[in-house]
């Protein structure tokens, strides 16, 4: 690759270049903790996706992710990279601001906040990967995560309530990364389709009765009418399924293809370890 000013640099690649027929569009050069790398473009052929009339609903929760083909994806713990960061701060904020031990404890703060950051990245890659390939339609709740997740402190005058828990709930919220889960899936699925979250998680999937009863904790699902017991994620995601393949026409459930539940638990537990 050629960059103005430097010259003529060669790019070097775990497993050479991924697209050997596709042309170069786009190049940009970055330098990430002390290393430069290069993040080239290609233009590939990708053949049209195939609508097979199948469609899955995806129910977004805490940590996990469950669909309505009776599956639940969960986040693998990344509790020892978090306790590794925290003691990372903790030394930077006893050392001289500037001098090497500093820059030593910055730097190792810096390599493990992005291997954190990687290892989420790379479970929301694969379970996206995963739903996307089960059907060409994939119905998701149309989540406001900006205002879901806004501080709840309130102002001087009028403090909030439960200020310590709803921060706790909007830091996990935002390391599940549902915005981010629903870009993948927005660019990997053949259709992807939002519907009005309320009352997903309250509403029985089998008879359709409607009652904050039903959801007796959060895993535990229960209609208070018919006795229909759920994980209640599941039942949600059977719900979302319901109205998004009403609306689009799509009647067919989708079942998971790839790789099973206990084998993305495998893989994502790999990648904590």
């Amino acid at each position: 690759m050629y960059i103005p000013k430097i010259g003529r640099c060669k790019l070097r690649r775990k497993g050479g270049n991924p697209y050997p027929d596709g042309t170069p569009k786009q190049a940009r050069v970055l330098k990430r903790r002390g290393k430069w790398y290069a993040v080239v473009t290609y233009a590939v052929d990708v053949p049209a996706p195939v609508d097979d009339g199948l469609a899955i609903g995806v129910d977004m929760n805490v940590g996990q992710v469950a669909t309505s083909s009776d599956h639940r994806m969960v986040m693998p713990s990344q509790q020892r990279l978090i306790v590794r960061r925290r003691r990372y701060q903790r030394m930077m904020s006893r050392r001289k601001t500037g001098s090497k031990r500093y820059r030593r404890a910055k730097r190792m703060h810096t390599k493990t906040t992005a291997k954190l950051a990687n290892r989420k990245n790379d479970w929301r890659h694969k379970v996206s990967r995963v739903i996307a390939d089960s059907a060409h339609t994939v119905v998701v709740e149309d989540l406001n995560t900006k205002g879901m997740t806004r501080s709840a402190k309130g102002t001087k005058a009028q403090p909030g309530q439960h200020v310590k828990a709803k921060a706790g709930l909007n830091r996990e919220i935002q390391n599940t990364g549902w915005s981010q889960l629903r870009a993948m899936l927005d660019y990997k699925a053949g259709k992807l389709v939002t519907v009005n979250p309320k009352y997903t998680s309250q509403t029985c999937h089998a008879c359709g009765h409607v009652d904050a009863r039903n959801r007796r904790t959060q895993a535990e699902f229960k209609c208070v009418q018919c006795g229909h017991e759920s994980h209640a994620d599941i039942n949600a995601a059977l719900n979302i399924w319901a109205s998004g393949s009403g609306a689009t026409g799509q009647g067919r459930a989708a079942t998971l293809v790839g790789p099973t539940i206990r084998q993305i638990d495998i893989l994502t537990a790999a990648c904590a370890v």
